[in-house]
């Protein structure tokens, strides 16, 4: 039997993919869009594809909240963080990273964890604390950890983030085809 006469053209195949997003400002926002609607462009002709966009404020108004926000970040297959300013430590964002939980042991693939961070006028000051906070967080919740400046040539230029992505999605593919096959040949022996 030929399984691809089962599926119609342009039907997603590769199962479900979340993108969380959180920004810290307006032009953080931008950005985040930006990213989001290129990786759901990328994934969308094999994935069923949702993104979530959160401010870092939302996490600061109830615990209700909060708890609701990080469950959503836990589920997601890749979270997007983009902060304009590293002019100094955001600490309640480190916080909400630090409260990520693990992924589970049966995760098929590494998520991705991508930082959008500074702007223009500010690329230095606090970037190397930063990205080793990102680096712990991602190496902890077995996440893949890539960022990128946020300034706008990034935007007209989205080689970086196209790479990235065909890679986590050959990736995330492969192992679910891995995952399923032994199934699909059980039953049809």
């Amino acid at each position: 039997m030929d399984s691809t006469n089962l599926i119609a053209p342009g039907a997603p195949t590769g199962g479900k993919l979340r993108v969380f997003s959180l920004h810290l400002d307006f032009a953080a926002g931008m950005r985040a869009r930006w990213a989001a609607s290129l990786m759901l462009k990328l994934a969308a002709e094999h994935w069923v594809c949702s993104s979530e966009m959160w401010k870092l404020d939302s996490l600061l108004t109830a615990q209700a909240i909060r708890t609701m926000i990080t469950a959503e970040a836990n589920r997601a297959d890749i979270i997007l963080v983009a902060v304009s300013s590293l002019y100094h430590r955001e600490l309640d964002l480190i916080h909400w990273l630090e409260s990520l939980s693990p992924a589970p042991a049966s995760s098929l693939s590494p998520g991705l964890l991508i930082g959008l961070f500074g702007d223009e006028s500010s690329q230095a000051r606090e970037l190397d604390w930063t990205v080793k906070r990102f680096m712990s967080c991602a190496q902890r919740t077995n996440r893949d950890f890539i960022w990128h400046w946020m300034e706008e040539p990034a935007a007209g230029e989205p080689e970086w983030l196209v790479s990235h992505m065909e890679n986590f999605l050959s990736r995330k593919l492969a192992a679910l085809d891995h995952h399923y096959l032994p199934e699909i040949a059980l039953e049809f022996a």
